[in-house]
């Protein structure tokens, strides 16, 4: 994992927040807490105004009062919850080396995009590219079977807004193309302009993960033609990569 938080673009101080939060935990829990790092938008460098922090806690044993203790802490942070949201996650390092949270905790994303705050590295050992694969297959399927369900359930083109399928298509999608442009490049573009640039043909997911205005003008001018390109991008990149 890399050791320094980039620049993000918001108004309140994330760093700050997160060195607070970071005390805090191993003031109440020195003896049990391994790792804490960052992942996600802030960890990219892509934050805007209302992203979450996704700061992600290791621990050697979890109960109800190590749960409750990070709850008190995050509502005693110098900053809000509702003004900058920590997005906090607890595993015991078993959980974490189990597999069985892998739809929560993608390793090869944890690897690549993960910032270490505090304590060990969990996420040092190198990635094969036979799980890579894997994973980014089973993000595409994923996002194919959202774009299979608005097209044949004929979803409302009013409910199709760009934040909706951001959430539930465009942005899994992005984690799907990232690790797909590793495996074939041997490069990880961290930030969607860098992914964007990793492709030789431009792809119209990117841009429409990009460009709001673009979404809403295909979507509102031609709902069903929009969804049918997007499923032909993504089932071309499920089969062929």
């Amino acid at each position: 994992m890399r050791k320094n938080i980039p620049y993000n673009a918001v108004s309140n101080d994330y760093v700050e927040l997160l060195n607070v939060f970071v005390n805090k935990i191993q003031e109440n829990e020195r003896d049990n807490i391994i790792s804490i790092f960052l992942t996600g938008s802030f960890a990219r460098g892509e934050a805007i105004e209302g992203s979450d922090l996704d700061v992600w806690c290791i621990f050697n044993t979890i109960n109800n009062e190590t749960l409750s203790k990070i709850g008190l802490i995050i509502q005693n942070l110098p900053i809000k919850y509702n003004d900058l949201e920590i997005n906090s996650q607890c595993l015991t390092i078993e959980e974490f080396n189990s597999g069985y949270f892998s739809k929560f905790l993608a390793y090869p994303i944890i690897h690549f995009e993960g910032i270490l705050l505090f304590g060990n590295d969990i996420a040092i050992t190198p990635v094969k590219n036979e799980m890579v694969i894997k994973i980014y297959k089973e993000f595409f399927a994923e996002v194919l079977m959202s774009i299979r369900h608005y097209i044949s359930v004929s979803e409302p083109t009013e409910k199709l807004s760009h934040k909706k399928i951001k959430t539930w298509v465009l942005k899994p999608l992005m984690f799907a193309l990232r690790l797909e442009r590793y495996t074939n490049t041997n490069y990880y573009p961290l930030t969607c302009n860098d992914l964007e640039k990793a492709y030789n043909n431009p792809l119209i997911s990117i841009e429409y993960y990009l460009n709001k205005e673009k979404w809403d003008n295909d979507i509102f001018n031609d709902s069903i033609k929009t969804l049918y390109f997007l499923h032909s991008e993504v089932e071309n990149l499920l089969k062929n990569g």
